[in-house]
């Protein structure tokens, strides 16, 4: 028998009781995200899951990845080739220098301020949280374009550079565990090569698959199946081959619009009439896994981290932008849509548990990125709303909720 409460009750009530906050956050001009996620701290055991006796199990785990494949996908599907081939060295630049950025600010903060941190090993503290915070998270980031329907240069290379943004930081990454093992630099590169270049290439293959598919279904409500099974399919692969099922799921959705040509839109209708209830369980999901005892006990560096990521990120993105001749719109302003950062993050953390190098700090290093990652979820949107409203890409009309979501066609 189940015990007490079922994941559905628990389900429900994050969906209905992150619904109503996001309503209540549209009318007072407020991210409905940063409100999704309000209502999962609500609901954590440090609040009333205490008292509900509720419990975030394994299943959570993967419902946040099913979200973050369908949101991957979207992004991917929000591009075309003529698109690249005309902002393509900016995208470039931008995603590059605002993942360098992170990088040297994490790492110099935490290296030179290292005396604070007693009985840690500070250089390879100091490398594990510099090659995470290249990381951005797309789910915030998209759900404020969609939510505002913000349109502009701003948001057009928002969406290719977090795209990018997730293959620059399995590199980095990669790099810095095999520095830290003792392996060459060209092996450490081949490795995260090989992983990019599955992932990308799986995303292909489906994506080729699900054209064909579509070219042949003329019912919105027979695509929705079609659409989704591919991405669960795409991430699944991902989970069993260890590739990134991000990376994965944005090929899937470029590459299928790309070989469905000019009938790209259908790819695309069914999944974004589903999305903010993606959207809702994916923020919902991720506030529940607050805890004060994180916060309490690695406050100094949870702020150190926090501040010094998004001091790395607005200065890259800017600096990267500026190289490459950007109007002065984007060179400001583009860099407050590259603060959201979650499940990419974590996952990184977690695998520095099996390194011997930091097998003893790990602890550490996984609870400060998930204490993080609820700030960063919770503020991220508002730096994003921010950054767009001062490019001039939200205008009063668009900043009104949709009421009424158009059917799939």
């Amino acid at each position: 028998m189940e015990a007490f409460p079922p994941i559905t009750l628990i389900l429900g009530l994050l969906i209905l009781f992150g619904l109503l906050l996001g309503l209540f956050a549209s009318r007072i001009g407020f991210p409905r995200v940063a409100a999704y996620v309000i209502a999962g701290i609500i609901f954590s055991p440090d609040l009333l899951g205490n008292v509900f006796k509720f419990s975030i199990g394994p299943w959570a785990d993967t419902l946040t990845t099913i979200s973050l494949g369908i949101i991957a996908y979207l992004i991917g599907g929000s591009f075309t080739v003529p698109q690249f081939r005309r902002i393509g060295k900016m995208i470039f630049s931008i995603a590059l220098w605002q993942s360098f950025g992170a990088v040297l600010c994490v790492f110099l903060a935490i290296f030179l301020l290292g005396p604070i941190f007693k009985e840690i090993h500070i250089i390879p503290l100091a490398l594990a949280f510099a090659s995470i915070a290249a990381t951005t998270a797309p789910a915030g980031t998209i759900a404020v374009l969609h939510q505002y329907r913000a349109h502009g240069p701003v948001s057009s290379l928002l969406l290719a550079t977090v795209a990018l943004d997730d293959a620059i930081g399995i590199i980095l990454f990669s790099v810095m565990l095999s520095f830290t093992a003792g392996e060459s630099l060209i092996n450490s590169l081949g490795e995260a090569s090989f992983e990019i270049g599955t992932a990308v290439l799986m995303g292909a293959i489906s994506g080729k698959i699900l054209a064909l598919f579509c070219k042949h279904i003329r019912q919105g409500g027979l695509r929705f199946p079609v659409i989704l099974g591919s991405i669960l399919f795409v991430v699944g692969l991902a989970e069993a081959w260890s590739f990134s099922p991000l990376l994965a799921c944005m090929s899937l959705g470029f590459l299928s619009r790309y070989f469905l040509g000019a009938g790209g839109d259908h790819l695309f209708a069914p999944i974004e009439y589903f999305e903010e209830l993606v959207f809702i369980i994916f923020f919902t999901l991720a506030g529940a896994h607050f805890s004060i005892n994180v916060f309490h006990e690695h406050w100094d560096l949870i702020l150190l981290y926090f501040f010094a990521r998004v001091i790395g990120k607005l200065a890259g993105a800017s600096l990267g932008a500026y190289l490459t001749g950007a109007p002065r719109n984007v060179t400001c302003w583009i860099g407050f849509g590259l603060i959201p950062q979650a499940g990419v993050a974590v996952g990184l953390a977690l695998t520095l548990g099996q390194q011997p190098v930091f097998r003893e700090m790990s602890i550490i290093i996984v609870n400060v990125i998930l204490a993080t990652t609820l700030i960063y979820e919770l503020v991220g949107p508002l730096f994003v709303k921010f950054g767009l409203s001062k490019a001039g890409e939200i205008s009063l009309k668009e900043q009104r909720p949709r009421t009424r979501p158009q059917p799939p066609k």
